[in-house]
């Protein structure tokens, strides 16, 4: 007897290795999938202007990144506090000191164009919003208010057809770019509450319609993968959420994850994503007490399995190395 209604995934144009150089952008949910793939030592960079959720400004971010342009002081905008931002930025990217934060948004910025122009980069977009706030002082998009005033901004609810054409041109011109550039598109399960349950329903319908015609628009460089399907079909119950009943639990979180990767890579890439893992572990566990013998040997075996794996991807061995960084 089935117990849930599973979501039926088409097999993939395309499948992700440890070889591929990942871009994750969109909502926090881009960031849920984005960790999980970096701890099993994927080459990836999470969300390189922050945490964005309308399809406007996500591909705002990425037309900035394909064309290396950078992001310039009459750009800045300080608040009350005298804190600066970047309106097409994440809070995580304001400062006080106004060159700290062109200059964390440039490094990001050039460092997402290198990966979005190698060989076989993957770019996974993941949309939360078709709601958007367009800041009055310039007439464009934000991706972030950055809890200015109200007044200063004017809600919008991007549509299908905006979606798309903006979409579709953007798609050409980075394929166009690098011809081996792969895309997955995704619709975030994290409920937006604040706009009202229906209209977020409707947000989310408008956003999995625009996926839906990009893949058949470019049916060998797109796939969809149904993230907010399995989350509220197969995960029908509140307890997959957070305590905010927003945002999905770790539980919730990592059984999306273990569908993506049953869809996305070959069994033996998933045998390597499990020694991977094993070791992220290792290599996050803080020593208890005094240095003993018992210590000396957890970190010679690790460093025996870091060594390992460095051998089998020139990626792996830099996603190890700033793991070690971390540490």
């Amino acid at each position: 007897m089935e117990f849930v209604t599973k979501v039926n995934i088409d097999r993939p144009a395309f499948q992700l290795s440890h070889g591929n150089p990942i871009v994750s952008v969109g909502s926090c949910f881009a960031a849920e999938i984005g960790s999980r793939l970096r701890d099993r030592l994927f080459d990836i960079d999470i969300n390189p202007a922050g945490t964005m959720f309308n399809p406007a400004s996500i591909a705002d971010t990425l037309t900035r990144i394909l064309d290396r342009d950078a992001y310039r002081p009459d750009e800045l905008v300080k608040d009350q506090n005298n804190v600066w931002h970047l309106m097409s930025h994440h809070s995580g990217f304001s400062s006080t000191d106004p060159e700290t934060v062109l200059n964390r948004a440039n490094s990001r910025r050039s460092a997402a164009a290198a990966m979005l122009h190698e060989k076989d980069a993957l770019l996974i977009v993941t949309f939360g919003s078709a709601r958007a706030f367009r800041y009055l002082a310039t007439g464009r998009i934000a991706g972030n208010c950055h809890k200015l005033p109200q007044r200063e901004f004017a809600q919008t609810d991007l549509s299908l057809e905006e979606i798309t054409a903006g979409w579709h041109a953007l798609i050409t011109r980075l394929t166009a770019a690098n011809p081996s550039l792969r895309i997955i598109l995704t619709v975030s399960p994290v409920r937006h509450k604040a706009y009202g349950l229906v209209a977020d329903r409707l947000s989310k319908s408008t956003l999995i319609l625009a996926c839906h015609r990009l893949k058949a628009l470019h049916p060998a460089i797109v796939e969809y993968f149904p993230a907010y399907e399995i989350f509220t079909d197969e995960l029908r119950d509140y307890r997959f959420y957070a305590a905010d009943m927003v945002h999905p639990s770790d539980v919730g979180a990592d059984y999306v994850f273990t569908r993506f990767a049953e869809t996305y890579l070959t069994e033996g890439e998933q045998e390597l994503c499990r020694r991977c893992l094993a070791l992220t572990r290792r290599l996050s566990h803080r020593q208890l007490g005094e240095r003993n013998a018992q210590n000396v040997e957890f970190e010679e075996e690790t460093d025996r399995q870091a060594a390992a794996l460095a051998t089998l991807s020139p990626r792996m061995a830099k996603a190890i190395q700033l793991l070690k960084k971390e540490k």
